[in-house]
């Protein structure tokens, strides 16, 4: 039995110096590969994987049993540094060792901050783990590197960007499945409390006939209830065991949900119209309430907390900020007509002024003639807020579009041209948004107008 050692050598895109040691590999930074004349902006990091090799196996075979144990160093190393490495780099050797290998000492420090403790935190966390369990870790860490890779190679290209949604929403999909269990016996009890007191209560039955009524009818309720427990109920149940669960994130996920069966199940995706950015293929996901790396974020702040770590907490503390409310939440704000200035509003109510209202109107989950009184109020009060205008352009134009009442009219056409006058439009170009709109469905003649007459570009 012979000891090999394969390295690999990655090139970084950002300032940070990692190395840590783990099961049979370990992780270096390095600021230049023998042998290689040009240095790296930022350096590199040098994985070293440790294999047996058989007395008639070859050198280069080693490859194959070095492959699992470098795909979970890019895991884990990617997962910490939130950068995708992958497995194309440019040099990479193998040689036989004899000897024990060296302890490595943890150390993480990205952009000049220090962070060796999540790193140390992670490896203590790891080595504790059953089989099974860090098994699934790494397959977590697998899928998650995947959908950052290709959501980095979407930056620009936007090739990849529905199956990265998919790859981030396997992440969830994943710890759902790890809960379905606990889930399913915990319906079956509330299930069995429910019949037994119905039963007793409401039927007066006992004894034998109680017992095998309360079977009976157990099993027809779990039956016509085990329908409920789909992928979005695992999911939800998972963020109310990691206590991420909000009336904001259960509109996230049905949202995700949609957006997952759109990639999953290949719908028909044809369309006449086109925006810009302009795409390399017609979108399986073309209605999206949040961009993809808010998605990231959720997924890795997930993992995150399974591990029962806080990585990811300040990258979620930011996205939560931006979350909105689902449209029973929004439709009731609406209706309640309590709207305050904006120099009054915080938090979840700002949410939904600034933004939360055009989403909705945009992805047809809420009607604009719904909302007429909240955009006479604030135009009344902030139409030439350049925060407001910003985040509320879409639904103004749709609304502005659609209304007939010459008042409010004029006060939306007065908004828009607002919003061209102090350079706050969400687009580049008055054009870019009508395309834009155009794409999801509206019609905007009002809009066209403006724009051949000049008083907009």
């Amino acid at each position: 039995m012979k000891k090999c050692i394969n390295e690999y050598y990655c090139e970084l895109d950002k300032p940070v110096e990692i190395q840590f040691q783990l099961g049979g590999f370990s992780v270096h930074f390095v600021t230049k590969v023998d042998g290689v004349d040009a240095s790296a902006d930022y350096g590199y990091l040098k994985i070293s994987v440790e294999s047996n090799l058989k007395d008639y196996e070859s050198i280069t075979d080693s490859a194959i049993f070095s492959r699992s144990k470098y795909l979970v160093a890019l895991g884990v190393t990617s997962f910490v540094i939130d950068e995708p490495l992958d497995v194309f780099g440019f040099t990479s050797k193998s040689y036989v060792f004899e000897g024990n290998s060296e302890s490595v000492e943890s150390r993480f420090i990205i952009d000049g901050v220090d962070n060796t403790q999540y790193l140390t935190e992670i490896i203590e966390k790891l080595n504790a783990m059953k089989k099974h369990e860090s098994e699934l870790f790494f397959s977590l860490l697998d899928r998650w590197r995947k959908a950052r890779f290709m959501e980095k190679g979407s930056e620009t290209s936007l090739t990849y960007t529905d199956e990265a949604t998919l790859a981030y929403f396997h992440v969830l999909e994943l710890l759902g499945d790890l809960y379905s269990k606990e889930l399913k016996t915990r319906s079956d009890v509330l299930i069995s409390n429910f019949v037994k007191e119905y039963n007793e209560e409401v039927l007066s039955l006992s004894g034998q006939y109680l017992e095998n009524e309360n079977n009976s009818k157990a099993k027809l309720i779990s039956s016509f209830l085990s329908k409920d427990l789909s992928v979005t109920g695992k999911i939800l149940y998972l963020l109310k065991k990691y206590d991420l669960y909000s009336n904001q994130t259960a509109f996230w996920i049905k949202n995700l949900v949609e957006a997952r069966n759109s990639v999953a199940h290949g719908r028909r995706v044809f369309y006449d119209k086109s925006i810009f950015p302009v795409q390399p293929f017609f979108p399986l996901v073309a209605d999206t309430i949040y961009p993809l790396q808010f998605v990231r974020v959720l997924a890795a702040n997930v993992i995150s907390k399974h591990l029962g770590i806080s990585l990811y907490s300040n990258e979620w503390n930011i996205v939560k900020a931006f979350l909105i409310k689902d449209v029973h939440e929004t439709k009731e704000y609406l209706s309640s007509g309590s709207f305050k200035l904006l120099d009054e509003i915080y938090g979840e109510e700002e949410n939904i002024v600034n933004g939360g209202i055009s989403s909705l109107v945009l992805n047809k989950k809420i009607p604009a003639n719904q909302c007429v009184d909240f955009y006479r109020f604030y135009l009344a009060n902030e139409i030439e807020n350049q925060d407001f205008l910003y985040s509320n352009i879409y639904s103004i134009i749709i609304l502005f579009e659609s209304i007939t009442e010459s008042e409010l009219s004029e006060m939306l056409k007065q908004a828009i041209l607002n919003t061209h006058a102090l350079e706050c439009n969400i687009d580049f170009k008055f054009r870019d948004t009508m395309y834009f709109l155009e794409f999801h469905g509206f019609e905007t003649p009002k809009l066209e107008a403006l724009i051949k007459s000049g008083d907009i570009r």
